[in-house]
């Protein structure tokens, strides 16, 4: 696969290119987990572990290095820490020329070990969305011609239409380069580029990034026991070991380096797996090595540049915005027959059972007065639970798109992308619900009324989407959030006045009331309902005391009856107050890093 350098990274102000031979400086890094423990115990829980130990060494332009050494090198943490993305305690310092490289964004780019795709998605459409994202508008001449001569130099004409879900693991792997080369990176970092990918695979990707690299890009790979066709391709060797760096260098040099400690690879013996196992428990063979190499390791002699400048376009707030929800709309497309069939049987089940069970109740009897009331909080809850519980899997599987994307995008477009697309269910679910329910339900004004209904519904449904997206990013876990949301919702909905009287609740309680986004939709519902009953007959041989009109309805369950203002204030606050905490929650995952 012959790469151009011309077609697919044009010389322009994008990037300024200073000829010099060291570009990544490596000074005493040190990286490490951080001691743990918990709050009732003085003993750590989790002790301090080095991962990466010491490192000091320099990459230099052209190089195609491949990272070796057994597992638990240090390999994957040394590789982001390259990149400026590791969030664990670290020190020493790594240097893109003379700047820090994490003051560097999108000089250094990653090619991670596994992909994270939106399968739904074509080819096309997830590099028109990281084009959009990361470049600016495709409709540009230089962006549309980069994203061209990417999808032909790589070979993905021909899967442009595909969805990711339907490509093979090395079309899934030279989709995820596409998506790195994107931003024209001077430093590209391949975490395990050939895993699970057969022989034919793996060389064709060793082969692009070979190119790339012949053409004026630094490229390093981590590579788990590569074969000897993989191998031979390599320009240079850098092999840890203990999160130690033993050695970074030609393969000739390192041949001649193992053999002066008396280390001679066999005949027809594949080099990397004899270097590997030199090393693995080795302690005296990893002591010798670091003695030999340590001044090779603490020079860099070579031309280093003042600073590497670079552009990047940053796309405004309301644009990515706007992106996520394109990008949702095609998810949503995609599994329109599920969201369907989810329809039928959570709603419009659920609907022609409750016409069934209520059929022919009315509010102007004593016995119907109950009934209305279960009816009204049966509407209620089948749209707050309804929406509240879909929206609570939000994140479920899009948390590691989300960490793998971090600094693409803010934290609150996500977040607000998210919420939004819940609308069309915050509106669907109410129409389809009380048009169905309602239909053998005696209301006064009938149509009008379930009109209302439905509106008074779908302002509820708001707050109940923003309660479920707020737990969602505030419990990650699936098995936390089964057990914290029967806790949540208990006091939440036993202020919606259903079962009990607001009004004979404790002060102390109040505050909970104003948090209930139940109380305010069914308030809302009530008051719809019953200002329109001016008499409810009372029996003369009735024992219990009778409610002489809606109006005493609304007093016994503890209702204002100036609900319109109070009730949209309450959706709105509740919409705040949930949001801001799912907001918070996403903010913890985003301040995690970059997942890879």
């Amino acid at each position: 696969m012959e790469l151009d350098e011309q077609k697919i990274y044009p010389v322009d102000d994008q990037q300024e290119f200073v000829d010099n031979d060291v570009v990544i400086n490596v000074k005493d890094l040190t990286v490490w987990t951080p001691e743990e423990k918990s709050w009732w115990r003085r003993k750590p829980t989790k002790y301090k572990t080095v991962i990466v130990d010491n490192v000091t060494g320099c990459i230099r332009r052209n190089e195609f290095a491949a990272i070796i050494g057994p597992s638990g090198a240090g390999k994957t943490t040394f590789l982001v820490s390259l990149a400026g993305k590791c969030t664990l305690p670290s020190s020493g310092l790594v240097t893109l020329g003379k700047t820090n490289v994490k003051e560097c964004p999108g000089a250094i780019e990653i090619v991670p070990q596994h992909e994270v795709f939106v399968n739904s998605l074509s080819v096309m459409e997830h590099l028109v969305f990281m084009t959009e994202m990361k470049l600016g508008s495709c409709k540009d001449p230089h962006n549309k011609s980069m994203l061209n001569a990417l999808i032909k130099e790589l070979k993905l004409k021909a899967h442009v239409d595909t969805p990711i879900g339907a490509l093979s693991g090395g079309e899934k792997r030279l989709l995820s380069l596409a998506t790195s080369l994107l931003s024209d990176p001077q430093i590209l970092i391949c975490d395990e580029p050939t895993t699970g990918l057969d022989s034919y695979n793996a060389l064709l990707v060793i082969g692009v990034l070979k190119k790339l690299s012949l053409n004026g890009k630094v490229v390093i790979c981590s590579v788990h026991q590569p074969s000897c066709d993989l191998f031979k391709e390599f320009s240079s060797i850098i092999l840890m070991a203990d999160g130690r760096l033993l050695f970074h260098g030609t393969k000739e040099e390192c041949k001649d380096v193992f053999e002066s400690i008396d280390l001679h690879c066999p005949l027809n013996y594949n080099p990397a797996e004899f270097y590997i196992r030199a090393v693995s428990n080795s302690s005296n063979n990893i002591s010798k090595l670091v003695e030999l190499s340590e001044n090779r390791l603490e020079t860099c002699d070579g031309v280093i540049p003042e600073r590497i400048h670079r552009k990047t376009s940053q796309r405004n707030w309301f644009k990515q915005v706007h992106l996520l929800l394109w990008r949702l709309s095609l998810t949503l497309k995609r599994d329109i027959r599920d969201q369907i069939i989810q329809l039928c049987i959570s709603v419009i089940v659920t609907a022609m059972v409750l016409g069934v069970a209520y059929a022919g109740t009315t509010g102007t009897t004593q016995r119907g007065v109950d009934d209305t009331r279960g009816l009204l909080w049966l509407i209620t809850s089948e749209v707050a639970f309804g929406v509240s519980y879909r929206a609570l899997y939000a994140f479920e599987y899009e948390l590691p798109l989300f960490k793998r994307e971090v600094g693409m995008y803010r934290c609150s477009a996500y977040f607000v992308s998210r919420f939004l697309s819940f609308i069309p269910r915050c509106i669907l679910w109410p129409i389809t619900l009380v048009s169905l329910t309602t239909i053998a339900v005696d209301l006064p004004n009938h149509v009008i009324t379930a009109m209302e209904f439905i509106v008074a519904l779908t302002l509820s449904a708001v707050p109940a989407v923003a309660y479920g997206l707020g737990m969602a990013a505030l419990f990650t876990s699936t098995g936390i959030m089964g057990d914290v949301m029967p806790c949540a919702d208990l006091p939440l909905f036993l202020m919606s006045g259903a079962f009990l009287r607001i009004s004979s609740l404790p002060t102390w309680m109040y505050p909970v009331k104003y948090l209930s986004h139940f109380y305010y939709a069914l308030e809302a519902v009530s008051n719809i309902y019953w200002k329109q009953i001016d008499h409810i007959d009372c029996p003369a041989n009735i024992t219990m005391t009778c409610v002489k009109d809606g109006s005493a309805v609304l007093l016994g369950n503890g209702y204002s009856e100036d609900f319109i203002l109070q009730d949209l204030l309450g959706f709105l606050f509740v919409t705040v107050f949930w949001s801001l905490l799912g907001y918070f929650g996403l903010k913890r995952e985003e301040r995690k890093g970059y997942a890879y």
